[in-house]
């Protein structure tokens, strides 16, 4: 009982949320880019949101599954067709042995999660199955999907919904709205700016160049100064931080980012606003907007309330069906 990767598509790879606890001995949590879409599709198909998921890029994966399966696609709309059959986003799909998953067209956002109703028989390491690529460990190997690769699914006798539901429009386009401003709190060095420079980070455009991964966003954008350029010892960072790098441009660390940084942190994206900025893709435009910490935590407890509701609805709807 398994899946096969027929096209490995680019950097497809077995997510979770992370891993914690390893910070400390130069492990970052890695894990998902986009943790709202992947909870969401794993609570689509009755999992809970610790089972891992695949996130694939454009052109993502095509995947022959070999068994009966209950699966949800969410994040980017990438054109998913099952045998050559266009689908549905957001709502539990049941597909049949034999069937193929394929991607047509990167319609909008810059990744894909696919989440399979059972169990995945993947590498737990560190407590997650987050693939780590350098330490070549977690997900499928510790690597990215290359043709051929099959993957074991256990658990799977789920049967076909009759009645179908599914998340509304509405509620996914209240995280993702406004997608290009994204909100964040002053970090430890902000006061290392100065005013002008300060206003240039708030009010002017930065583009992601196609130097950008899951380690990190490189904005190409007017140069930032600092008022005393000093050398730091280096100190933690996180998913979100925003450092200006010597050249005066802008990165933003992201799943993958290391666990310390020497670079000015000069403010950090908010996690409510992490979804939106991972779905974002090169040559998108980026506007800063500093909120408070209070602002930022009612923002976060917000979208976690959503997830709960969510992760409620569709328990209540597996119990029935």
């Amino acid at each position: 009982m398994s899946i096969k990767i027929i096209k490995p598509g680019i950097c497809s790879t077995v997510q979770d949320l992370g891993r914690t606890g390893y910070r400390s001995l130069g492990v970052g949590p890695g894990g998902v880019m986009d943790f709202f879409a992947a909870a969401l599709a794993d609570y689509l198909v009755g999992n809970n949101e610790k089972q891992p998921v695949i996130e694939m890029h454009f052109p993502a994966a095509e995947i022959l599954f070999q068994v009966d399966v209950l699966l949800s696609v969410t994040g980017g709309n990438f054109e998913a067709h099952i045998d050559h059959e266009p689908i549905e986003m957001y709502q539990p799909i049941f597909v049949q042995k034999g069937s193929v998953l394929s991607f047509r067209k990167q319609v909008s956002g810059a990744r894909v999660y696919l989440a399979i109703y059972g169990v995945m028989e993947t590498e737990n390491w560190l407590g997650s199955y987050s693939t780590h690529l350098k330490a070549i460990a977690g997900g499928f190997k510790g690597r990215i999907f290359k043709k051929d690769d099959t993957i074991s699914i256990t658990d799977t006798n789920v049967k076909k919904n009759s009645q179908k539901f599914f998340i509304s429009p509405g509620v996914i386009g209240s995280i993702y709205n406004n997608p290009y401003t994204i909100r964040c709190i002053s970090g430890p060095e902000w006061n290392f700016m100065g005013s002008p420079t300060e206003q240039i980070f708030l009010q002017s455009p930065f583009v992601i160049t196609n130097q950008s991964d899951r380690m990190g966003y490189r904005l190409a954008g007017e140069n930032l100064s600092l008022q005393n350029p000093i050398e730091l010892i280096s100190s933690p960072v996180n998913f979100g931080t925003i450092q200006i790098l010597p050249n005066g441009q802008i990165i933003i660390l992201m799943a993958d980012h290391q666990t310390t940084g020497g670079y000015p942190r000069v403010a950090t994206v908010i996690a409510a606003d992490l979804p939106k900025l991972a779905q974002l893709q090169v040559n998108d435009k980026i506007y800063f907007q500093l909120v408070s910490f209070a602002a930022a935590e009612e923002m976060l407890i917000s979208i976690h309330k959503t997830l709960s509701e969510i992760k409620s609805g569709c328990q209540k709807f597996y119990e029935k069906h």
